[in-house]
């Protein structure tokens, strides 16, 4: 049951997120893009799926996991915003670069905290 449970968690952080971009315009292409509901069905798609992952998975794993996707997430922002993705609204717009970066300081400390608690439950 944990299996199933986490591959289902894992199906519903993937698509809430790949929804949540559509929603918001940053992956074209779709009849989801740019309508606002779906960047919230994808906000709700991920925070189950998260849930589940949280209730039933490892935690270094799922701490990894999500601090890779907010490393992402904010490289992407900073690319944006600093004009070398074109396309959307944020490009150009410091505002992102910015807040990329500070997204991107997020899911390093993130990262360090997941890595270090486990380096300090094995000593």
């Amino acid at each position: 049951m944990r299996v199933a449970a986490s591959i289902v968690a894992t199906f519903l952080v993937v698509s809430g997120i790949i929804w949540f971009l559509q929603g918001i315009n940053v992956l074209p292409g779709s009849f989801m893009t740019g309508q606002i509901k779906w960047a919230v069905y994808g906000g709700i798609a991920v925070v189950v799926g998260g849930a589940v992952l949280a209730k039933w998975g490892r935690r270094r794993v799922i701490l990894n996991t999500l601090a890779v996707i907010v490393l992402l997430t904010g490289t992407l922002w900073i690319l944006q915003g600093v004009d070398v993705l074109r396309g959307t609204p944020m490009s150009g717009a410091t505002g992102w670069a910015i807040a990329g970066a500070i997204t991107d300081v997020i899911g390093i400390g993130v990262l360090l905290l997941a890595n270090r608690r486990a380096a300090t439950a094995a000593a």
